[in-house]
């Protein structure tokens, strides 16, 4: 072996390999180059021995495996590989019930606090809606009156009848002034326009006087009184009619006051206003 390894120092001194049959660049001394020919004559061929090795380390496995493809040991492995671990959430069934309940909770909060749908029928908001077939999408953030507006619709229980449930516009809110009775009623009927039918009322404190756009047909403060702040459900942000021929979402329409301007008034507007009182 020591000579081998002098045989490495000649040929990487010279850049020769030990089966190269060139010359070197650089004469060689007589002990060198009787060398370089002695060790280049060897056969350095290595042949492995015909017996598997006998070590424990390598009883199991055998010779038909180690001749197997890469390839093809690495697709052996990949179909004995275990399944990947299900999601934690379907691994037991409570966790599944638990997060139904969450979901169900979270529809309730939604339903209760912040978004409903309900029908509504009965010919007082005519002709703003139609008696039947009517869907309202109310906010329920309005709740006890809350940030309300004169001309908007709300839905509210009704004083007379606290099961039931109304929908009808304000007309007048705290402090407001309001007519009593039906306008023009007194004209037709020939009554003295100083009767009870002509005065006005002032809305008192927490309550709010909610009146029907078909006047003839409407149940509504003229009749109970203004109606506490208390008793309001919700405000009606957006109507549809819903059908089987033109869909769930027919009709869909946001509700807009008509008593609330969306451009200021002008200064001849505000004149033209002073000067006809």
């Amino acid at each position: 072996m020591s000579n081998l390894y002098r045989l490495r120092a000649i040929s990487w001194r010279h850049r020769l390999s030990p089966h190269s049959s060139l010359r070197p660049l650089i004469p060689l001394s007589r002990s060198q180059s009787r060398l370089f020919r002695q060790l280049t004559s060897y056969n350095f061929s290595f042949q492995p021995p015909k017996t598997p090795l006998k070590s424990p380390s390598h009883k199991r496995y055998s010779t038909t495996a180690s001749a197997t493809p890469l390839n093809t040991s690495s697709q052996h492995s990949s179909n004995h590989e275990p399944p990947p671990p299900k999601d934690p959430l379907f691994r037991h069934p409570l966790r599944l019930l638990l997060s139904y309940l969450k979901l169900l909770a979270l529809l309730h909060l939604i339903w209760n606090h912040v978004l409903s749908l309900a029908p509504a029928q009965g010919p007082s908001m005519l002709a703003t809606y139609p008696i039947t077939g009517t869907w309202h999408l109310t906010s329920r953030l309005h709740v006890f009156g809350r940030n309300l507006q004169v001309g908007d619709i709300v839905t509210f229980h009704i004083p007379d009848r606290p099961a039931s449930i109304g929908v009808k516009r304000v007309i007048g809110l705290p402090g407001d002034y309001v007519l009593i009775g039906t306008p023009g009623e007194f004209w037709h009927s020939g009554a003295d326009p100083r009767a009870d039918d002509a005065l006005m009322l002032q809305v008192p404190e927490g309550h709010a006087y909610l009146v029907g756009d078909n006047l003839p047909a409407s149940n509504d403060s003229r009749i109970f009184g203004p109606v506490p702040l208390g008793l309001i459900r919700s405000k009606v942000i957006a109507s549809m009619e819903p059908s089987f021929e033109r869909g769930p979402f027919a009709g869909f329409q946001w509700v807009r006051n008509p008593m609330q301007r969306d451009v200021p008034p002008t200064k001849e507007e505000v004149l033209h206003a002073r000067s006809g009182r």
